[in-house]
């Protein structure tokens, strides 16, 4: 026990003590409003730098899955709060992510507090979201378009052979679709089976949900989805909407004596909500999560001022994630580790050298992993030496395949009037050339190398998931599942999201699963020099991008936007 963190936790909780006295005098409000926006991501984002400190302080900045969870339990809490009304902003989360609040809002409501809906305008993750409340109300003008999913994939090859630029990759299986807008003019039919069973999976998920929390058929929800546009009135008639009003009149809408009640934003709401006592200094057990956010690439995790084609903005370095994990595998007070992944993989190489870490540390502490909105080819490669797969339904995961190849640009230059030459030695010299294109010795040599690459993918997922090597062939080549079909298959162990995982962890680690334990976030510690200024660090970015291009084989899952 540190005595300085006992008097620190002490002094904390003293100010809270007090802060809550005079809280408690005060008259809180009867509803508290709650605006939902932005990304959604998991955990809390600490502030890096000045500058980041800045971005941290600005009222605007998104809150995270984390925080929401925080913000209900405290409102559940309070005994003069009844419920909260919810709208919702500008949403750019994942399903996967509303997936996760939806069930915060359930478990909000299962309290017994009230939770209502206010609609001015609705899309259907909006209005996924939204029907988890008991009462949904808009107004009368309100724009609710509730059109189905879709997705769009662009297809190059047309464009490219016109402008002299050979696409020349090789992709194991079928299904592996990553260079696909490359490699053909047109979708192939492997890649429209697997995207279509991706989206009745997901519209299935979502239509469901709704029926059951508004008590209507399914076919009912479809033939709304399917009209597009609904009106408030229309939306009502419906059964998708309780009550057409202004949000003037929720006060008198809402009161149940007849005097208007109080209504207030979170941000001055949140000033009569008691504040927890907390005594981390006594505990002696805690359980960690690691994250990896973003593509798998060689070396440092570094994030990129702009998204590029096949990377994305998020880098996630091998050596940034295992220094992370062996962080928390030193640390004695920490039973358990969450490796949270959303990913949609990157480097075989650190795939691979990530997956050992895991393996390794599992055989000590339990890891569970927490899958986020995607966990797929090296995203998936690199969970499953886990001791326990945690996905929500809507989770995209999978692809076990490989990807390799290269763009022959020799034809555009010529084309450009600009002609280069290769003098080289040795075999295989030009095989990594943009300038000479593959020999059929190369192709073969290439394609004998990404057999043996996925043959070992494979081999980690029948070992971690002790399933054959057959079974894990039928559910590989390069598939994409969702997380409810990843469960029927035996890649993932239970649906559920981030609070499933920690119960988990809590029950490997044999931790009670009353008992209060801190989870934390565990940061990797600096094993070189920071660069002096956001420019240098965008420039080392950008370095390992290129890095992860250049590599001969990928396990990566297209980064398509997915509705």
């Amino acid at each position: 026990m540190n005595p300085l963190a006992v008097i620190v936790d002490a002094v904390l909780n003293a100010s809270r003590w007090l802060r809550n006295l005079l809280v408690g005098l005060a008259r809180a409000p009867a509803y508290v409003v709650v605006e939902i926006a932005g990304s959604l991501p998991e955990r809390r984002q600490r502030p890096r730098g000045l500058w980041g400190w800045l971005q941290h302080r600005i009222p605007a900045r998104q809150a995270s899955l984390e925080e929401w969870r925080e913000r209900f339990r405290l409102l559940a809490a309070d005994a003069r709060i009844e419920g909260v009304i919810l709208m919702i902003g500008d949403l750019q989360a994942g399903m996967a992510a509303l997936e996760s609040l939806r069930q915060s809002l359930e478990a909000f409501r299962a309290s017994g507090k009230r939770l209502i809906a206010y609609l001015v305008t609705s899309s259907l993750h909006t209005y996924y979201l939204a029907s988890a409340a008991e009462r949904l109300i808009a107004p009368e003008s309100a724009e609710l378009t509730v059109h189905g999913l879709r997705l769009e994939a662009t297809f190059l090859r047309s464009a490219l052979d016109q402008l002299g630029i050979l696409p020349q990759f090789h992709h194991i299986a079928e299904y592996k679709s990553a260079a696909n807008r490359f490699l053909y003019p047109t979708m192939p039919e492997p890649q429209r089976e697997m995207l279509t069973a991706l989206l009745e999976s997901m519209f299935e998920e979502i239509v469901a949900a709704i029926a059951t929390a508004r008590q209507v058929p399914t076919e009912a929800v479809q033939r709304a989805i399917d009209q597009g546009i609904l009106s408030a009135a229309e939306a009502r008639d419906r059964r998708l909407l309780d009550t057409v009003a202004f949000m003037d009149q929720l006060p008198s809408m809402l009161s149940t004596t007849g005097h208007p009640v109080s209504i207030q934003p979170w941000n001055q709401g949140r000033r009569y909500i008691r504040s927890p006592y907390r005594w981390r200094s006594l505990e002696r057990q805690t359980i960690a999560v690691v994250q990896l956010l973003g593509t798998i690439v060689p070396g440092e995790s570094h994030d990129l001022p702009l998204p590029l084609p096949f990377v994305g903005q998020q880098l996630a370095g091998h050596e940034t994630i295992t220094r992370a994990l062996r962080r928390a595998d030193r640390v004695l007070r920490v039973k358990a580790i969450i490796f949270h992944v959303d990913s949609p993989g990157g480097s075989a190489v650190a795939s691979d050298l990530i997956w050992r870490e895991v393996a390794r540390i599992q055989e000590k502490k339990p890891v569970v992993i927490f899958m986020g909105n995607v966990a797929a080819s090296g995203g998936y490669y690199v969970t499953c030496g886990a001791r326990h797969i945690v996905a929500g339904a809507t989770t995209l995961t999978g692809p076990l395949g490989v990807i390799a190849g290269k763009v022959h640009l020799q034809g555009l230059f010529e084309k450009l009037g600009v002609h280069r030459e290769i003098l080289a030695r040795g075999a295989t010299a030009s095989m990594p050339s943009a300038f000479a294109p593959y020999t059929e010795a190369e192709w073969v040599i290439l394609r004998s190398w990404m057999e043996e690459i996925y043959l070992r993918f494979k081999a980690r997922v029948a070992a971690g998931r002790k399933l054959s090597m057959e079974a894990v062939e039928s559910i590989a080549r390069g598939r994409v599942w969702t997380g409810r079909q990843a469960l029927n298959h035996g890649l993932v162990d239970e649906l559920g999201d981030f609070e499933t995982a920690v119960k988990k962890a809590k029950d490997l680690a044999g931790i009670p699963a009353k008992a209060a334990v801190s989870v934390i976030t565990m940061r990797p510690p600096r094993a070189i020099a920071v660069p002096s200024g956001p420019s240098a660090r965008w420039d080392l970015g950008l370095w390992t991008a290129l890095r992860l291009l250049n590599e001969h084989a990928l396990v990566l899952m297209p980064c398509e936007p997915f509705p």
